[in-house]
């Protein structure tokens, strides 16, 4: 830690009197907010703190030459250039708290300016909170400082964040400030450079202060998260439901190893027979909120879990037929394979299959195995019996739940969502509640979802970011055991009902898949794209009248009614073109090329497959330099002084940006498939004639 003459701090004491931070009241706590954990006594002021760097490239390194400090908005921002002057200034603030005085400061990615403060401050374990390695949420300093990240608080960037809030001093352009160009912290700043960096600050504490101010917040009450909205709203709900319906049905460990077993994301996928090709009118149709629509309209496994042991396929059959319980099962298939050649989007997945013997697989799907073994919910053996054929199925381990509504405030509470993000979308005024609406209602599976055992992240200056790990006494199972019992003992939310949101949207998905058939081209989630017609209007009548049922529809400002998961028109490209899962390519009538791919900026990466071409420039092997992303070098040991143009220079931990690239490419194994598959698709042209 650097430690400073007095006569330094007194300096820097005289430069910020004139604010006057001891004269700032603290927040009051609202009621109900007494028995929190933390005592602190946070001054009412909002403030920001931020840095810009410049990259030392030859030795892979980066410096910090400028910081923002924001006091309010009533203040001036005060500027620093160097570490020291940053490190005197808080100091010299600390001799205006009071001894149980905080001060509470926002960074957008504090991540990022964490691994610079690391070098120039020794951080005590118990002053970082991390979420992830090098995730970081919040950190103290000086027993009187919390940063807290603003990013994981509105999971936007700054420009979006202070763009939707509306604030004046919105994020300036970063194409009118060269990044590249290399700064010092003696190096003279033009006004022009100094309005890009003020603004990030000035605009930063404009909109978390009108956050506050719509939500009725305070810094003790302001989420730290984005989900903390939501969980806050949830809570609330479900205090009004039975006060045992959650901890009647919370897993034990074997159960809870199920469900993780049985968890899956989102469907995606590209068939294998269209990969490689570029395909000219493709449809796109999006199930309309997929994920809220099935908190809304679904039935989830509402009562403990039965476990029943090794079960027949007969009596497997029985529970899910006839009983229609909610099922989970290990299983093990023998000679398993697709029922159909030509199925573009087999279900099962490598990924969670275990004990695999010769398997065949499409891009990380299982079209065939001698033996696998998987954990699956009865809506997934449902689909799996539909497009597979086996020698032999054993339910090798088995428990079953009762299928139940969720929670009627809950679902109410969903709903509420929802409407506000219909009815409110572009209407003048109502920006921010719509956008609060909007991020809410994603969130509320989200919440669900979550892991309910998860271990600290704790943080050394000599280790860095590290797991929680079991104490001596205990084994690995006993440690996950702890951690799950206490995630059970404060749980309101059951972390099946997560597993089953998405069981369901993949079962709804699915339709699509099979009314698409050959057609098929490409699946994300809740939507599919696919070459020819579809009606859609059974299947969206149904939903239609179960979203009537439950309320979760609402009218846009245009009087249009929407209803949650049904099957909407989300365009119409003339060219289309995938290489996997998470890399495609479109264009549509204006002949301009969009992308989606995993590691490429969306923006610049259409733009830049049109300066060699276009949509035919979309193969193996294209490199994308402009729209290839960037790439981070973490420096957690450098303590090194340079001399650069008469100036020595201290450069200590840091993380260097850097230029990327991103070049399409195969795996040799899905090589080998479409290969295949271009053979099965000549076949399939000539069934077609």
């Amino acid at each position: 830690m650097l430690l400073y003459h007095q006569t330094e701090l007194a300096r820097y004491g005289e430069r910020l009197e004139k604010l006057k931070i001891y004269e700032i009241p603290t927040v009051k706590r609202k009621r109900g907010n007494q028995s929190t954990k933390t005592r602190r006594k946070y001054k009412d002021i909002v403030c920001a703190f931020d840095i810009e760097t410049t990259a030392l490239n030859d030795i892979e390194q980066s410096v910090m030459y400028v910081w923002m400090l924001q006091l309010g908005l009533e203040h001036e921002t005060i500027i620093g250039r160097t570490w020291e002057e940053f490190l005197l200034t808080l100091q010299a603030i600390v001799e205006q708290l009071e001894d149980d005085e905080w001060l509470v400061i926002y960074v957008h990615n504090l991540s990022y300016e964490f691994q610079f403060l690391r070098g120039v401050y020794d951080f005590k374990p118990e002053e970082v909170f991390a979420v992830d390695r090098r995730k970081v949420l919040k950190c103290d300093m000086y027993n009187h400082f919390e940063f807290r990240c603003s990013y994981l608080h509105t999971n936007m960037s700054l420009d979006e964040y202070t763009k939707k809030m509306k604030v004046f001093h919105v994020k300036q352009s970063g194409d009118d400030f060269d990044y590249k160009k290399t700064r010092f912290p003696w190096t003279p700043l033009t006004d022009s450079e100094l309005k890009y960096c003020t603004h990030d600050v000035l605009g930063l504490v404009e909109a978390l202060t009108a956050e506050m101010e719509h939500d009725n917040d305070n810094l003790h009450t302001i989420p730290l998260t984005s989900t903390g909205y939501v969980r806050r709203d949830a809570k609330k709900a479900m205090r009004k439901a039975s006060a045992n319906f959650v901890k009647e049905q919370l897993p034990n460990y074997h159960i809870y190893t199920m469900l993780r077993e049985a968890f899956r994301g989102g469907d995606t996928h590209a068939n294998r027979y269209y990969t490689g090709k570029i395909l000219s009118n493709v449809k796109s149709a999006d199930m309309s909120s997929a994920y809220p629509s099935a908190v809304c309209n679904c039935k989830f496994p509402v009562t403990a879990f039965f476990e029943a042991g090794e079960l027949t396929a007969e009596e497997m059959a029985h529970i899910i037929k006839d009983r229609k319980k909610a099922v989970l099962a290990r299983v093990a298939f023998t000679k398993i394979e697709l029922l159909d050649p030509y199925n573009g989007a087999p279900y099962l997945t490598r990924d969670k299959s275990r004990k695999i013997v010769n398997g065949l697989f499409d891009n990380g799907r299982v079209l065939s195995a001698d033996y696998l073994e998987t954990t699956l919910t009865d809506l997934d053996i449902e689909t799996v019996f539909e497009e597979y054929k086996f020698s032999d199925v054993r339910f090798i381990d088995t428990a079953y739940a009762s299928y139940g509504k969720l929670p009627k405030t809950l679902i109410e509470t969903t709903i509420d969502y929802y409407k506000a993000k219909t009815e409110l979308k572009g209407v003048p005024g109502e920006e921010v509640f719509y956008m609060k609406s909007k991020n809410k209602l994603n969130s509320i599976y989200g919440m669900m979802a979550q892991n309910p055992v998860k271990r600290s992240i704790l943080f050394t200056q000599s280790q860095g970011f590290e797991p929680e790990k079991p104490n001596l006494d205990e084994t690995d199972q006993q440690f996950f055991e702890r951690l799950l019992q206490a995630s059970n003992e404060k749980a309101f939310l059951a972390y099946q009902w997560g597993v089953w949101v998405t069981a369901h949207v993949r079962r709804r998905l699915r339709y699509g898949i099979q009314k698409a058939g050959i057609g098929f081209v490409y699946c994300d989630t809740d939507s599919v794209k696919y070459i020819g017609d579809i009606d859609w209007s059974e299947y969206n009548e149904e939903r239609k009248l179960e979203s009537i049922e439950t309320g979760a529809w609402a009218k846009d400002p245009s009087g249009e009614s929407h209803y949650m998961g049904v099957y909407e028109d989300d365009g119409h490209y003339s060219k289309f073109a995938t290489l996997g899962a998470k890399k495609y390519c479109f264009q549509f009538e204006d002949g301009k090329t969009h992308c989606t791919i995993s590691g490429v900026n969306k923006k610049k990466g259409g733009i830049e497959l049109d300066k060699h071409g276009g949509i035919t420039a979309f193969t193996e092997g294209f490199v994308f330099v402009e729209a290839g992303g960037t790439e981070s070098v973490y420096n957690d040991d450098t303590d090194i002084t340079l001399s650069i143009d008469g100036h020595e220079l201290h450069v200590t931990a840091n993380v260097l940006i850097k230029d990327s690239t991103y070049t399409l490419g195969i795996t040799e194994e899905y090589r080998r498939i479409i290969q295949d598959a271009n053979l099965f698709a000549k076949l399939l042209d000539n069934d077609r004639h």
